[in-house]
């Protein structure tokens, strides 16, 4: 029975240290959790006090964007208004000079337009002369 008595002591000594050992590593992970939680609730309140702020700023900016898309839409309505008015207007004028040279006689057109290739040759001719003259009076 002493035997027993000594067996069954030596096994709860071995148990608590063991039971000390595991208390001792589980104190500093336990002292990380607890630091841990004290920072995501610090956290917590921290973005518990900034997400409404957030919150506004980004509904002004869903607002201004959905403005700002009305506005453009707005813009490139006029836009393409404006552009089927000067298409039409051009379709009004190529329509006209059809007209124009069916009821001319073809040889005048030949002579406006000969007429017009001189009168740009002459305008070449003497800017092209009036720029020799200045070259040759500056020294």
């Amino acid at each position: 029975m002493l035997y027993d008595n000594w067996l069954l002591n030596l096994l709860l000594i071995v148990a608590i240290v063991v039971l000390i050992l595991v208390a001792g590593f589980l104190i500093p992970c336990l002292l990380n959790i607890l630091r841990a939680a004290r920072g995501m609730t610090q956290t917590l309140q921290m973005v518990n006090h900034s997400l409404p702020v957030i919150l506004r700023d980004l509904e002004a900016m869903t607002t201004h964007m959905g403005r700002t898309a009305v506005t453009v839409h707005r813009q490139v309505e006029e836009l393409s208004a404006t552009i089927r008015a000067v298409q039409g207007t051009l379709g009004l004028i190529v329509g006209l000079g059809e007209v124009v040279r069916r009821r001319m006689p073809v040889p005048f057109l030949q002579i406006l337009r000969t007429s017009l290739a001189v009168a740009k040759g002459i305008r070449v001719f003497t800017a092209r002369l009036a720029e020799q003259s200045e070259d040759r009076r500056e020294p």
